[in-house]
C-alpha cells in the first residue's frame, strides 16, 4: 500500500480510475491486490469529504468490497465502453466429463494490476456494487454495460470555433 508519506519510486504504478467526470490518480504496486486499491480508493474518496460517488447521488459505501472495477474494452477508444474487470468463477466441462472451475476471486486476472494485464498509466472505472435499484442477476447496479464514465469531447475542451 502506497500511503500519503510514501515516495513513490519507479517501481509504482500511477493508475486513473474513472466515474462520470472525474479521474483520480493513485499509485499503486503492481503487485498490490485488488482488495487493498478498492480501500485506497474508499480513503481517498473520503478524504476529499466525498459522501457520495463523483457526480452522483449515490452514498459511498462503507466497506471497499462494495467498489467493482471496470477495464475499457478497447483502451485506444472508449467510447466503446468498459467490462467488469472480475472474472467471475465459471465451471467447465471437458470433452472426457470431467469438470473443473476456472475464474473467480483466485484467478490471476482478479488479484493484482500486473495479474489484470494492466500497465503503467491503465485506467479503471469504478461503481457501487447494486447502488441505485437497478441491480442485475450478480447484484450489480444496471447491467454490464453501465458504467457511469463520461468522456470529454473536442468541442467541451476547446469549444467549437467557426472559421469564416
Amino acid at each position: 500500500m502506497v500511503t500519503e508519506s510514501t515516495t513513490p519510486t519507479p517501481h509504482h504504478w500511477t493508475l486513473r480510475f474513472k466515474h462520470h467526470k472525474t479521474t483520480l490518480l493513485l499509485y499503486v504496486e503492481p503487485t498490490q491486490s485488488f482488495p487493498s486499491i478498492k480501500s485506497d480508493l474508499l480513503s481517498v474518496l473520503q478524504s476529499t469529504n466525498h459522501t457520495t460517488l463523483p457526480g452522483s447521488s449515490q452514498p459511498l459505501p462503507s466497506d471497499p468490497e462494495d467498489l467493482k472495477f471496470g477495464i475499457p474494452v478497447d483502451k485506444h477508444d472508449l467510447s466503446k465502453g468498459w467490462v467488469d474487470l472480475e472474472i467471475p468463477e465459471t465451471e467447465e466441462t471437458n470433452g472426457v466429463g470431467a469438470k473443473g472451475k476456472s475464474g473467480g476471486k483466485k484467478n490471476i486476472m482478479n488479484t493484482s494490476p500486473l495479474g489484470a494485464g494492466l500497465k503503467n498509466g491503465g485506467m479503471l472505472a469504478f461503481r457501487i456494487r447494486g447502488g441505485d435499484g437497478l441491480d442485475d442477476e450478480d447484484g450489480m447496479a444496471g447491467g454490464e454495460d453501465e458504467w457511469d464514465v463520461l468522456l470529454p469531447s473536442y468541442e467541451d475542451e476547446y469549444g467549437s470555433q467557426s472559421q469564416g
